[in-house]
């Protein structure tokens, strides 16, 4: 009969585990033994059960110093269960050293045939990985001693740690291999049908098998034979760079502790050539991928710059020397240019990245894949899945010539890695022309410690690159979030979201010009100053630029604000103005600006771009036709604001002013005199 002491331990324990107290279980009291503990704690069933059904396990844990490694029931509903769980889960889950979360090292040796390790991760003091599975920190460091006055350690992780196993009935037994033995020995290991021939026939041609039997620790990205819809690389293409771009050393990478798009140094990493490996994961439905990038910084007439992605089809094998990723590919070979990238790496599989970028390419008749063949150096940004699955969308997707001329926005006629684009942008915002006549693409690139964030503006349209430098024979693919030049802000979240419109989007702030701007039933065009124009008002008139961003003037923004305002039954495009001036013989344009319902511009078109005459003075437009779901922009290089605007209006208000004053002041008179 259980005493109720231990049931209210017990009780304890799984009020601990269900609320994710802060009480660790030491503070419970220490007076039970860890197979106790195990025993009644209800959330720890699963982990008992198959500890008690494992003679070596069960007494292991009632002889002998132990450390436990406990998955919560949770995490057994997580896995699929095997007829092999109980010869392999309980001993792996178990270390015959006795020790708490601050004494764990890089690896420590688990009691499953042949002392396979378990790989150590300590991301900070609080968050600790054993192998893929996390410690759950506010249930761990439990201690006791057995029966026998062993000292035992628990600690509480979240998923089921999962061993190297052998297949059904194989017959020869392979005990905590290493990389290379577990390459030599695939074919009498459980990998899921998985085969690696093709691969280690090439390690073994080019006498590479040394870098796969280092001691240590490290990760090794072996490609499987072939895998279905997944274009097949000639074996020869497999050179000895190659085979290090697949060993990442002295890191041992399980997915969960490893941060995405974190760059590690491979084997390739020299003098001559420089790879990079990271790791990234995509949501696709229910399930979520994960994948490899090398990514070929530094290169040569073999091997092209650029990122090669792999599927992992079989991550987290843990090996005597690190752990194992099994990918669907070949890293670092590039063999594909960019229609074929698209075509053969995709096409045909729909849960891949740029699935629906492909349909509509060929729903928009096919020969935009013909262009891309035909142009040398290219740079494609191609949008993903999710960014033409956006249902604000939808309706400009039904028109089939429209989105032709918009494909043209995402290439560009050079090649531009993420490292060229960030040299590009040094003390400056980097602009660069697409194969749309007038329409360039303007990058910004945020740093933040060792992660880069490259966002891009095109036809109006902000988007991320979320993929990049992946790899082709004629140029670079980045997949980005959004498609470009199909409008999802109105012209109020354009201005807070666009870098280069910070001044203009505060000044409209401050005076409340920009509440309008979010109206869908109204059609805006604003010729809006970028913070540059701003900038340069501050050098010429220091004394009007500084009162235009003081509170009490707000009033005297707004109305120059306004005259770069246009509010329509229809917006006007730069070619539209354009064309109007040349029915007018090039003479000025009328422009019913909220500020100034008679003003009139002049329009110039030149191979520079735009630009318009404002008081005989020519102002570049930086950037046209920046398409709002209510409206457009054009950003302009100059303020329309002439001294008078703020001096005559300064001195009306100074006026008012005093003029508060004195009547404040008689009726002060008047109160105390009367």
């Amino acid at each position: 009969m259980k005493s109720s002491t231990t049931t209210g331990f017990a009780s304890a324990v799984l009020l601990v585990l269900l609320c994710g107290s802060t009480v660790a279980f030491s503070l419970n009291g220490n007076y039970k033994a860890i197979i106790d503990t195990l025993a009644w704690t209800s959330d720890l069933s699963e982990i008992y059960s198959i500890i008690e059904r494992n003679q070596i396990a069960n007494t292991t844990i009632h002889l002998r110093s132990v450390t436990v490694f406990a998955p919560h029931n949770e995490a057994f509903l997580k896995i699929t269960k095997q007829e092999s769980d109980d010869e392999y889960l309980p001993c792996y889950h178990i270390t015959n050293v006795p020790m708490k979360l601050e004494q764990l090292g890089k690896s420590v040796f688990s009691e499953l045939d042949g002392n396979p390790p378990i790989w150590i991760t300590k991301k900070s003091p609080e968050e600790i990985y054993v192998n893929q599975a996390k410690v759950v920190y506010n249930l761990a460091n439990y201690e006791h001693n057995n029966t026998f006055g062993k000292p035992q350690v628990l600690h509480v992780i979240d998923q089921v740690l999962q061993p190297l196993r052998m297949k059904k009935n194989s017959p020869q037994n392979v005990y905590n291999p290493n990389a290379w033995e577990f390459m030599e020995n695939a074919e009498f290991l459980d990998l899921d049908s998985y085969h690696t021939n093709t691969f280690l026939q090439r390690v073994q041609n080019l006498d590479k098998k040394s870098v796969f039997s280092n001691q240590g620790g490290h990760t090794f990205f072996i490609p499987v034979d072939e895998v279905a819809n997944y274009p097949k690389v000639k074996p020869e293409k497999i050179d000895v760079k190659v085979i290090d771009a697949h060993i990442v050393p002295d890191n041992v990478l399980f997915l969960g502790p490893t941060n995405e798009e974190e760059q590690f140094k491979t084997l390739a990493f020299t003098d001559m050539i420089k790879v990079f490996a990271s790791l990234s994961k995509a949501a696709e439905g229910d399930k979520t991928k994960y994948y490899v990038s090398s990514d070929t910084v530094v290169g040569d007439d073999v091997h092209p710059t650029g990122a090669v992605v792999a599927e992992i089809v079989k991550a987290n094998i843990p090996v005597r020397n690190g752990v194992v990723h099994l990918i669907s590919r070949p890293l670092m070979i590039v063999d594909n240019n960019v229609k074929q990238f698209i075509e053969q790496s995709y096409k045909d599989r729909e849960d891949s990245v740029l699935h629906r970028f492909y349909e509509e390419i060929m729903n928009s008749g096919g020969d935009f894949l013909e262009k891309l063949t035909a142009m040398p150096n290219v740079t494609l940004f191609a949008p993903s899945n999710a960014a033409f699955n956006d249902q604000s969308i939808q309706s400009y997707l039904l028109n089939r010539t429209y989105i032709r001329s918009l494909l043209d926005l995402h290439i560009v006629n050079r090649r531009l890695s993420i490292d060229d684009i960030v040299a590009e942008s040094i003390d400056k915002r980097f602009q660069v022309q697409t194969e749309v006549p007038r329409k360039d693409l303007f990058f910004n690139v945020v740093t933040s410690g060792k992660n880069r964030t490259l966002t891009l503006e095109g036809g109006g349209v902000n988007a991320t690159v979320v993929q990049a430098n992946l790899a082709a024979t004629n140029g670079i693919i980045h997949i980005i979030d959004h498609v470009l030049g199909i409008p999802s802000s109105t012209v109020d979240r354009k201005l807070a979201t666009d870098p280069t419109l910070n001044e203009t989007n505060y000044l409209g702030q401050v005076s409340s010009l920009n509440d309008q701007l979010g109206d869908v039933q109204k059609r805006f065009t604003y010729f809006v100053p970028r913070d540059f124009a701003w900038k340069r008002l501050a050098i010429d008139n220091p004394s009007a630029y500084k009162k235009l961003f003081m509170p009490e003037y707000s009033n005297i923004a707004r109305q120059i604000l306004e005259r770069h305002l246009i509010i329509a039954d229809k917006v006007f495009t730069m070619d539209d103005l354009r064309k109007e001036a040349n029915n007018n013989y090039n003479l000025s344009v009328h422009l019913p600006t909220v500020r100034d319902v008679s003003m009139y511009i002049k329009i110039k078109d030149s191979v520079e771009g735009y630009s318009i005459e404002w008081r005989n003075e020519w102002i570049h437009v930086h950037r046209s036709d920046v398409r709002c779901t209510n409206g457009i922009i054009h950003v302009i290089d100059k303020v329309l604001i002439d001294e008078s605007d703020v001096e005559v209006n300064g001195a009306i208000a100074t006026k008012s002013i005093t003029a508060l004053v004195l009547v404040l002041a008689q009726c002060l008179v008047f109160y105390y005199f009367n």
